[in-house]
Formats: C-alpha cells, structure tokens, sequence
C-alpha cells in the first residue's frame, strides 16, 4: 500500500539519477533523459517502469557491459519520411528519445515519420515517447520487442516479448489519449512487483513449464512456462492477444534486420518502433482536437455500473495520478529507496530524497 511507503519528490529523483547514471560515464544529457522517462512513469502511476526498475535494470546493464554509457548511435536515412537508427546497445531511453526526435523532424516535413530501431536496449514506459509528439500536434507510437517472456497458445514455450505498444493521441481541454499497453495478460513487471512487495499473482497471469496456473511469483523461472498473451486463454481471445504482439514482434525486429524473439539469445538486442503522425496533414488541429473533446466526454458520461465512479478513456486515469503525485511526491517502497541511498553513497552522490 501506498501507506507503507515514503513520498519523494519528483525534480529531486531526477537529479540523484541523473547523477549517479553521470558516475558511470553516461553523459549528462542522456542521464537526464534516462532519469526523466523512469521518473515519468512513477508519477503515472507505472511503479513496473519507474524508478524501481533503476538498478535492478539499468545499473546492473552499466555495471556488466551489456548497456553501452557512450554509444555510437547511427541514423540512416532512407525515403523522407523514413528512417533506420542502429542504438550500439546504449540505453534504450537516449536510443527511443533520438528515434522519437527522428520520426517528428520527419513528420513535420512530410506528414508522417517512421523509425525502425535495431542494437537498442530496454527503453522503459513507451508512453513517454508516444507522447513526445503531442506538443507538435501529432499523433506518436511507440513500440518495443523485449525478450520473449509470453507463451504462444498452446504451447509453455515462450515465444515473444511482452511487445507492448503505445499511442497518444493530443486533445484540447480533455486529457490527451494514451494508450500504453503490454500484448500480454500483464507487464512483466508486474511479476517483479509482486515479488518486491511479497505478493502472490493471480490465477490466469502465468503458466509454469507444466502449463499449470503459476500464482507464486518467486516461482518463475525464465523459458519454463511464461506469461499468457492478452486474452489469456484460447477461448477468451489469447490467439487476438498473441497476434498483436506477433505484429509488434514484425515491426520491431524484423523490420529492423533484428532476428526475432523466439531465435533470439537471453540479453541480446532490443529493438523499436517509432512513428509520429501530423495531424493537420488529413484536417485542422482544433478540428480534430474538438472531435477527440466530444468523444472522450460521451465516453466518460456513459451510465456507470455500482460501485463504479468514473468511466476511463486510456490516459485519463493516469492523468490524475500524475496530477497527485506531482503535488504530494512519489511512493517509493522503502526497499527502492534503502538501494538507492547506499549506490548514491558508493557513488559519492549526494542523497537528499
């Protein structure tokens, strides 16, 4: 519960981030970057893609060479509107950040910009990227092929990534539309919580290598078993949820000249996909901004079950989170941060949360 944990301030996350990810070479820019997408996803309420995921993850890769502080990142430009970006393993967030960058330049001349991204690493809560795009009044995606962790139907082998994607789309008095969505039942991080905080899972998340109901997150062991595909089982759609992460898997990976998730070796290279779309190439902003308005209010006034406040258009809920926790700081678990003070202290970085 939110109760059993210290509220930190956001601006102040940032700078210890940002600075110990300094003390392992990376530059300032791409620290700062870093540090604002995790802390973003905490003040979203994403605790799964936040500052938890900071050591465990991202320090950890740093630390054993399998994320590169100063790569070579390389832009090869195609057509127009289309581009391939090669990330030299660095951190995922400086990678998607230049990729999301990439892809507005080109929408803003052409209407639309798409960047395929090959030799990336772990990019963290896609909406970020997604969202870049709505402060030019474009619509963004984001899309990423982490290792494969779902099982196909059928089958306790995995065979993708949880391949989420994400889209935000901008409106003008409604909060914008973010979709930010594992293809999976649930984000793997989800797991890894449950785990931290010593909680059980529920029945139909995961199957162990048996294809048994796996509730005890401590329990998983990577390539037995995995998480089930959106829909979870057969008759509830899971080939719908396998697909979509299937076509994520073609944009990301192959599209790239990235090898796919079911031939892919545990820690190798993470791929992308990012677009962005300029609105007033198909009709006029404020039109269009006006038809989201219209459509996200008759969606929230549509008759309420009991026991049910508000109807949530994706990205509203988490809206007010951000709200909230912008004004009152960020529940961190004290685990999270009992870590996080004794790496500032092996840093030489001052801890001031």
């Amino acid at each position: 519960m939110d109760t059993e944990k210290t509220r930190v301030d956001a601006d102040k996350l940032v700078i210890l981030a940002s600075r110990i990810l300094q003390r392992f070479k990376v530059p300032e820019e791409g620290a700062l970057i870093t540090a604002r997408v995790l802390v973003a996803a905490d003040l979203r309420g994403v605790d799964t893609h936040g500052i938890a995921s900071f050591i465990p993850f991202y320090i950890k890769g740093l630390r054993e060479g399998t994320i590169k502080a100063r790569p070579t990142i390389k832009v090869v430009d195609t057509v127009l509107s289309v581009a391939t970006i090669d990330g030299d393993q660095g951190l995922g967030f400086i990678v998607a950040y230049r990729a999301m960058i990439e892809a507005i330049k080109r929408a803003t001349k052409t209407g639309a910009g798409f960047v395929s991204v090959r030799n990336s690493t772990h990019y963290g809560p896609g909406f970020y990227y997604a969202m870049m795009a709505l402060k030019q009044d474009m619509i963004g995606i984001a899309m990423t092929s982490p290792i494969p962790e779902v099982v196909a139907p059928g089958s306790s082998k995995t065979a993708i990534g949880t391949n989420p994607l994400s889209v935000a789309v901008p409106s003008s008095k409604k909060p914008p539309f973010v979709l930010d969505m594992a293809t999976s039942v649930v984000a793997a991080g989800k797991l890894r919580k449950a785990i931290l905080e010593g909680k059980s899972i529920p029945e139909g998340w995961a199957i162990d290598k048996d294809g048994q109901p796996l509730t005890d997150p401590t329990k998983r062991v990577l390539g037995e078993g995995g998480l089930l595909p959106l829909g979870g089982i057969p008759v509830l759609g899971s080939y719908k949820g396998f697909g979509l992460g299937v076509l994520v898997e073609i944009l990301c990976a192959l599209l790239s000249g990235t090898a796919p998730g079911i031939s892919r070796m545990q820690g190798a290279a993470t791929s992308h996909f990012i677009g962005a779309l300029r609105i007033d190439s198909f009709l006029p902003v404020d039109t269009f901004k006006q038809s989201m308005d219209e459509m996200i209010s008759a969606f929230e006034a549509l008759p309420k079950l009991p026991g049910i406040d508000n109807i949530y258009v994706a990205g509203g809920y988490e809206a007010e989170i951000e709200k909230e926790r912008k004004a009152n700081g960020i529940p961190l678990h004290p685990k999270v941060l009992m870590d996080l003070k004794a790496l500032a202290e092996e840093t030489g970085v001052k801890y001031d949360l």
